[in-house]
């Protein structure tokens, strides 16, 4: 009987330290996509309206998931526009890009559309 009983409980501590050890190793080494390096971004504001307005191409860094998801670069560049004149409800969205020319990209792809395209210059300040 102390047998049985004996058993389950060695391969329980004996899990519950492959765990301990796991967690620990993963939480002493942060990845490399949190923390190494920065990705670019442009911002823009709505293209369903006749004058779009672009941010410059800007670096940020890589962080959390939830930062990532709030985006606080977009909520600055909403900020700007607004008090660079703008009126009303303005809607920013805010694309990471692999190039830097991505913000001439943006504009040909938008004029070509037949916008009026206003780049601003704006980078987010991290």
């Amino acid at each position: 009987m102390n047998r049985i009983i004996r058993l389950p409980g060695a391969s329980l501590v004996l899990t519950s330290a492959l765990l301990c050890v796991s967690c620990h190793s993963g939480s002493s080494s942060p990845s490399p996509s949190s923390s190494a390096g920065a990705i670019n971004m442009l911002c823009y504001s709505s293209p369903t309206v006749q004058t779009v307005r672009l941010s410059a191409v800007f670096p940020i860094k890589t962080h959390d998931a939830t930062t990532m998801v709030e985006e606080p670069w977009s909520a600055d560049f909403r900020r700007y526009l607004a008090h660079s004149g703008n009126e009303g409800g303005i809607s920013v969205t805010c694309d990471q890009v692999t190039s830097t020319d991505a913000e001439k990209e943006k504009a040909d792809e938008l004029r070509k559309q037949g916008h009026t395209v206003v780049e601003t210059g704006w980078t987010y300040a991290n």
